[in-house]
């Protein structure tokens, strides 16, 4: 059970970047960018994390999450490394 709202929280926020991106005026530019800020965003914490006591790993989970949420992504999985 926990599984598929986990599954579904993600279809959901897809969904939702999807239509923030297609109502921009540049969609494709757009959502380029994003995903591309939330990769880079990644693999800056990977590479530079221990210098702020948070380097984590680079696993489909985190990708997932940089692609679809961007940098808000990245500063979630951090956040919920930190608080957790």
């Amino acid at each position: 059970m926990n599984a598929n709202i986990f599954k579904a929280i993600w279809v959901i926020a897809g969904i939702i970047m999807l239509i923030y991106y297609g109502r921009r005026k540049k969609t494709l530019r757009s959502a380029l960018f994003g995903m591309t800020s939330g990769c880079a965003a990644l693999v800056a914490l990977h590479y530079f994390g221990d210098y702020i006591g948070f380097a984590p790993d680079i696993n489909m989970f985190n990708t997932m999450v940089s692609l679809i949420l961007g940098i808000p992504g990245a500063v979630l999985i951090m956040a919920a490394n930190i608080l957790g």
